[in-house]
């Protein structure tokens, strides 16, 4: 519901304090009150005992979650769909990015439109979900336009993808569901790892990972990561440099409190390896290589894209007296890009016909753009018992305040010649002038939500999971230009239930019903703010797990409908209404393992049925444009013993389903294949490997978002790393 007034925004507060009174009242379980049943933790286990859903873990198969309860649950017990990528998964297949590290996982298609040192582009479910889907640490890195945060991945543990609606518990956000990055952090263990690497396109990095007690009795922990890399891309003239910080450290002074402190520093300087290139070039003429891909539609004067990206927040932790245990996560993120570049509007015999085929016409454009954020998330939990039921409870409020400064323009060229560019014979250098900003606008946001959950242990074998929470979202549009300003309110109630039994040991089929929103800037033809976005789900799977905990497999089909969609207003052609609505139903697969001997696993299979259930752009019926209904990936690897003891030999193959360049769907994106292979040797303390992607060199195009907006793949790669640790 979208209010013309505030009013009394932050009486949440209120409830959240009687909600806290009673979480520490006594009809909690207290040490040493004999009148309470002691309860047996079926749902949240001891994280030890199970895998701590913040470290490390040992192989493929992660045990444990914190991202789909915000409590350490045991991901068969979570009842919605949710894969976990492990560090170790990361460092066998060369992992370089949060795309690369999603490309085996089932329900989202990650690297969406092909190579990118800007981005880190994936739909969930079908939904373009990495400006509200991505998350750190549980706090969501909201990206605004080109001020978009992207985390590197030598920085993680691990990388969870909650599938599906999640306002429930973290506010607004994407339909299709979250990726929640977690953060290397100190552990208890002292080592000190350094690696080299080189690799093609030309490139190079050196990484530090350091860890250890700063004093003798292991209370205080700190960690130092950090990696340094200069790079080229297999695009002409773009090249792609990061370098990457990131520092923390732990106190805990006793096993009740802990306070780990996160500092993240990344600057990159790259440039526009991804451009929209014309389908009719690119896909339908792909194999004569009308544009190659390796094909600069900037200038070399005129292309430059800088980041500088901050994150300073701490993690605090404790348990009372009385089993209720407290958590804060609180943090600050800033970004901030400066970009100009010039890139391509499509052929220039698309627009009038008798101009040559061989000539695209491009617009220049500039940005000047930041986002800062400040999050705090604070949370109780604890076990009741009410008769034979147990409970996990949970009762949070969380905060957050955004500002995002937006400076752009574009422009087509000295007499608006759109800067043509001859793809047969490109002339690059033409000093173009930067263009003026047009746009120049500052939006602050304030989120407050508050959240109860209550994870239910009917029986031993019988568990159930609900979630309700209430969100308030405040924004304010200056524009800069103008001087006026405008001034929207949202309110939000979501929530989830879902439910799993064990009908035999290990396997657990599970259904589940979840809600969420997201609010939409801008008004329609009578001048009112548009409603947020909607969407319901529901979904039914299994998931078996062995009892030693070596391998899952996991199935789910869902039916997602997001509502509230923007469409045409029939009445006034100019504006838009909210009946747009958008269907998702689809079959997901995963098979995750880490075996006997040496044997690790990746399976997954994809089907969507994409549709377009209502809307007056004349695409109703249809499947939305750039996105595949059809996946699937396998990857296994080997470690050796006996006589070849420390060698390791993998190798994947990924086939990504035909996708649609236009509404009408009358231009396919081919399907293709892909694989991948990894090598590696271990001696002693020091440890050599080599990856490739793309082994056999496919070109291809990864998807179009429009006739002249198409995307080439990722051809064959290289990386050698010679890595050493003590």
């Amino acid at each position: 519901m979208r209010l013309s007034t505030p009013g009394t925004r932050f009486h949440p507060l209120v409830a959240f304090l009687t909600i806290t009174t009673a979480l520490t009242s006594p009809g909690f379980a207290q040490d040493g009150d004999s009148s309470v049943t002691a309860l047996e933790t079926i749902v949240v286990k001891d994280a030890g005992a199970q895998g701590n859903p913040d470290g490390p873990d040992n192989g493929f198969v992660a045990k444990s979650t914190a991202t789909a309860t915000k409590t350490a649950t045991d991901i068969d017990r979570v009842p919605q769909s949710i894969s976990v990528v492990t560090r170790d998964q990361m460092d066998v297949q060369g992992i370089e990015t949060v795309g690369e590290a999603l490309r085996y996982t089932p329900g989202i298609r990650s690297e969406a439109y092909g190579v990118d040192t800007r981005y880190d582009w994936y739909f969930i479910r079908g939904f373009s979900s990495q400006a509200q889907g991505l998350y750190l640490d549980g706090l969501q890195l909201h990206s605004q336009s080109f001020a978009n945060f992207r985390v590197d991945p030598f920085g993680l543990e691990r990388q969870e993808v909650l599938l599906g609606p999640n306002s429930s518990l973290y506010g607004a956000g994407s339909p299709g569901g979250l990726v929640n990055l977690i953060s290397k952090r100190p552990q208890d263990d002292t080592f000190t790892r350094l690696s080299v690497s080189a690799g093609s396109p030309l490139s190079g990095d050196v990484t530090v990972d350091v860890n250890g007690a700063l004093n003798d009795s292991g209370t205080i922990l700190a960690r130092f990561t950090a990696l340094g890399r200069l790079g080229e891309t297999q695009v002409d003239h773009v090249d792609d440099n990061h370098l990457f910080l990131a520092p923390s450290i732990t106190f805990k002074p006793n096993e009740d409190t802990q306070l780990t402190i996160l500092a993240k520093f990344q600057k990159d300087e790259a440039g526009t390896s991804t451009s929209f290139l014309p389908f009719g070039a690119t896909v339908e003429q792909a194999s004569f290589g009308r544009i190659p891909t390796d094909f600069f539609t900037g200038d070399t004067d005129l292309d430059s894209y800088k980041r500088d990206q901050f994150m300073l927040g701490y993690e605090f932790d404790h348990a009372f007296d009385n089993g209720i245990k407290f958590s804060q996560n609180t943090r600050y993120s800033y970004v901030s890009t400066d970009y100009e570049t010039i890139y391509g509007l499509g052929l220039a015999s698309s627009f009038i016909p008798s101009l040559p085929d061989t000539l695209l016409l491009r617009q220049a454009m500039a940005t000047d753009q930041s986002v800062g954020i400040f999050q705090t998330d604070n949370h109780l939990e604890g076990d009741l018992d009410t008769g034979p039921i147990g409970h996990h409870l949970l009762a949070g409020v969380d905060y957050s305040y955004e500002d995002f400064d937006n400076r752009q323009g574009t422009s087509n060229g000295p007499g608006n010649s759109y800067y043509p560019l001859d793809i047969l014979n490109p002339v690059y250098g033409i000093n173009p002038d930067r263009p003026a900003y047009t746009t120049d606008a500052t939006t602050t946001t304030q989120k407050l939500g508050l959240y109860l959950q209550d994870q239910i242990s009917v029986t031993d074998r019988f568990d159930v999971t609900a979630g309700l929470r209430q969100d308030w979202v405040s924004s304010s549009l200056k524009n800069h230009m103008t001087g006026t300003k405008t001034d929207t309110f949202d309110t939000a109630l979501t929530g989830r239930v879902g439910a799993s039994y064990e009908v035999l040991p290990g396997l657990r089929p599970y259904v589940s019903y979840g809600t969420s929103f997201d609010p939409v800037s801008g008004t329609d033809a009578n001048g009112r703010a548009f409603e947020p976005e909607t969407a319901t789900q529901y979904e039914i799977g299994a998931k078996y797990q062995d009892p030693d905990g070596r391998f899952r497999v996991t199935a789910a089909l869902f039916d997602l409908t997001r509502g509230n969609v923007l469409t045409r207003d029939p009445n006034s052609p100019t504006y838009n209404i909210q009946t747009g609505e958008v269907r998702s139903r689809g079959l997901e697969l995963q098979g995750q393992a880490s075996l006997a001997k040496g044997w690790n696993l990746l399976a997954s299979y994809t089907n969507f049925d994409l549709e377009i259930t209502k809307s007056n752009r004349g695409d109703e019926g249809k499947v939305p444009v750039g996105v595949p209904q059809q996946m699937a990936s396998l990857w296994l690897d080997h470690s050796f013993d006996d006589r070849l003891e420390g060698l390791r030999v993998g190798g994947g193959v990924r086939y990504v389903g035909k996708s649609y360049a236009d509404s009408a769907n009358t231009l396919t994106v081919p399907n293709f294949v892909v694989a991948d292979a990894g090598v590696g040797y271990k001696y002693g303390n020091a440890e050599f490997s080599l990856n490739v992607g793309n082994v056999f060199d496919k070109k291809y195009v990864a998807a179009c978002a429009g006739e002249n907006s198409c995307y080439y793949g990722e051809r064959r790669t290289f990386t050698a790393r010679l890595s050493y640790e003590w």
